[in-house]
């Protein structure tokens, strides 16, 4: 069979083969050296300026005037400032400075930006169609704190680009705070778990908003699960008890993620009706969410709940029973008490749950 194949082959096809072969693999070789020499002229020509630059950068923190004044930049320092790599390097390295740093220091680190006149390269970058330049851009100002740019970052909210509208909604918020968070009107894409977390940590060096709750109603109705979730985050972070009823209507909700996070809202905001309203819900919910509906009755369960707990005690899952157990020992007088006698039953789970709710309360 090889034999009949191989009177096919035309040497001079073969020959033109491995020419078209011989010239990809000296392409590829071409592009690594390439590479690698760029690679080699920037680490050593920003080795070359890091020195000059940290100078400055100390000189800055230093400086006793607020607005950078008297800063005496030479001549020769703005001419290494007209290649692209120098602009970009010494922006990376003043925002990677000014994270460490708080009032006038901070300060003249954007003194110096703005002196060094690298804003315009930061703001060249909003124009760029390539989404990561953009994200970058963004970045950029929002860390340097160009607050006339907020507009331009804030139409970039709802951006196809995951990443340009994350860098966007984090710069809004680091700006603005609390009323940063008016994106959330608009925005019909998801909020990762990610995005929500860095989120919560850039509010939680932001003053405290009062009007909060004002905007709640709004987001707890939206069409975007993502946002509701969020929501209901800001409403348990903030304990935002105005909107309990509203976080009460989201366990109707057809989405499990978002019933799940409004049992952990309320949990967090409960009134005197909360208990009952979550063991009303109980029989309507996944496996998941009677765990947390359990997991927060343990925090907030009354008397009039006891019965309702007892009867779970008889559930088939023996993970229900021990919740339930739990829940009994520590929010009634004898409920530890009614778990020891159900523990001499010949049968069941119920002496090893006994035994270990009873460690866990250290008796």
């Amino acid at each position: 069979m090889l034999k009949g194949f191989t009177k096919f082959i035309i040497p001079d096809h073969l020959l033109t083969g491995v020419e078209i072969l011989s010239a990809g693999f000296f392409i590829i070789i071409l592009i690594i050296y390439c590479t690698l020499y760029l690679k080699k002229r920037r680490f050593f020509f920003t080795k070359k300026i890091q020195p000059e630059l940290e100078a400055w950068v100390t000189k800055a923190i230093l400086e006793d005037s607020e607005e950078g004044s008297r800063f005496n930049i030479p001549d020769h320092f703005y001419r290494i400032l007209k290649r692209p790599l120098a602009k970009q390097f010494i922006i990376d390295e003043l925002i990677k400075t000014k994270k460490n740093l708080t009032g006038v220091a901070s300060k003249n680190i954007i003194a110096l930006y703005e002196k060094l006149d690298l804003k315009k390269e930061s703001l060249r970058k909003l124009n760029s169609r390539k989404w990561h330049i953009l994200a970058r851009g963004i970045n950029e100002l929002y860390s340097m704190q160009q607050m006339d740019t907020l507009s331009l970052i804030y139409q970039n909210t709802n951006s196809q680009y995951e990443f340009v509208r994350m860098e966007a909604q984090i710069g809004v918020v680091n700006m603005t705070g609390f009323e940063g968070l008016r994106f959330l009107d608009v925005v019909n894409y998801p909020i990762t778990e990610w995005q929500q977390i860095k989120l919560l940590d850039q509010l939680r060096s932001a003053e405290e908003n009062r009007q909060l709750a004002t905007h709640l109603p709004k987001w707890l109705s939206s069409a975007n699960d993502t946002v509701i979730i969020f929501a209901l985050k800001l409403a348990e972070e903030y304990q935002q008890f105005l909107v309990h009823n509203v976080v009460v209507q989201c366990l109707e909700h057809s989405n499990t993620a978002v019933r799940l996070q409004a049992i952990k809202t309320l949990v967090r905001i409960a009134d005197e009706s909360t208990p009952q309203i979550l063991t009303d819900h109980y029989p309507k919910e996944k496996f998941t969410n009677q765990l947390a509906v359990l997991d927060g009755l343990v925090k907030i369960a009354t008397v009039d709940q006891a019965w309702f707990l007892i009867a779970l005690l008889d559930d088939e899952s023996d993970i229900i029973k021990l919740k339930a157990g739990r829940v009994l020992a520590h929010c009634f007088p004898l409920g530890l008490e009614a778990l020891e006698e159900r523990g001499k039953a010949p049968s069941g789970p119920y002496q090893d749950i006994y035994l270990h709710i009873k460690s866990e309360m250290g008796r």
